[in-house]
Order: structure tokens, then sequence, then C-alpha cells
């Protein structure tokens, strides 16, 4: 049943992501709920398998179905995810929720740098202004949307019960 559930989870991600957000230009910015969702499930998962896993899968559909590039879009969201799933438990006190947006915004400026680094092989303020932020806004509303949805349907805290001894 969990893995029908992530299954179903990519595919709706992918789904969306095609049909809708390529569409959508956000101050210049194409969102990416591919990358959101992964990032996601990288805080949320426990085990680093099925975490790595998961974003293996949506990091060679998104190099496929993105348009800029296979290697560097399925390197860069799998060594993000294995990066985000080493530190997601630095600073302990942060609830998960927080830990999600902030590497979120992170990776998504990473990722909208990389993307123009390889492309015309430098960097400019506009680049980081007009493109990298709006994308990394973009992307961490996306997970702030897409965070409690996760939590609710497939990382749902079993309710612990009392044991009389």
């Amino acid at each position: 049943m969990r893995n029908f559930k992530i299954g179903l989870w990519i595919f709706v991600i992918f789904l969306i992501q095609t049909v809708i957000l390529s569409q959508v230009r956000l101050f210049g910015a194409v969102p990416s709920l591919a990358l959101s969702y992964i990032i996601c499930v990288t805080i949320l998962e426990n085990e680093f398998r099925t975490a790595v896993t998961i974003s293996i899968i949506c990091a060679a559909a998104m190099g496929a179905l993105g348009g800029r590039g296979f290697a560097p879009t399925t390197l860069f969201y799998v060594y993000a995810s294995i990066a985000v799933f080493a530190l997601r438990n630095k600073p302990a006190y942060v609830s998960d929720i927080i830990k999600t947006l902030a590497w979120t915004f992170i990776v998504s400026f990473a990722a909208e740098v990389m993307y123009f680094a390889l492309g015309s092989f430098t960097i400019t303020v506009p680049v980081l202004t007009d493109v990298a932020l709006p994308t990394a806004v973009a992307n961490t509303v996306l997970s702030l949307a897409l965070y409690p949805l996760l939590k609710l349907t497939m990382y749902r805290d079993e309710k612990k019960r009392l044991l009389i001894v």
C-alpha cells in the first residue's frame, strides 16, 4: 500500500508539473513541484534508501521532462536529496516544516544558479535577482502547501497506545 501511495504521489506531482506548472510564469520563474516534493519527502522519510529512491525516480523524470538537461538535473536533485537527508536533523530544535522551507529555498536557488552557470558560464546579479530568487520563493510556497498534504496522507504519525503491563 505504501508503494502504491508513493507511485500515485509521483504520478500526480508530474501530472501537475507538466500540465499546469510548466505554463505558469511567476515573475519569469517556472516553479518546480518535483523539487519541492523531493525535499518534503527527504525531510519526512525515515529510511535513507526510500528517500533516495524516490528522489532518483523524480530526478530522472524531471530531467527527461524538464528540458534543461537530463544529466545535470538528475545529478543535482539526487545529490541535493542526499545532502538534505544527511543534514535534516540539524538543528534539532527546529520543526520539520521550517527545515523543509529553508532547504527548499536553498536548493531551488542553487539549482537555478547551476542551470545558468552551465548554460552561459556566467552568473550575474540579474540572474540571481530576476530568476533564481523568484524560483526559490515559488518553490518554497509550493513546499508550504505540499508538506501538510504529505504529512497527512503518507507520513501520518500512528497513535501510540498505552500498554498496561
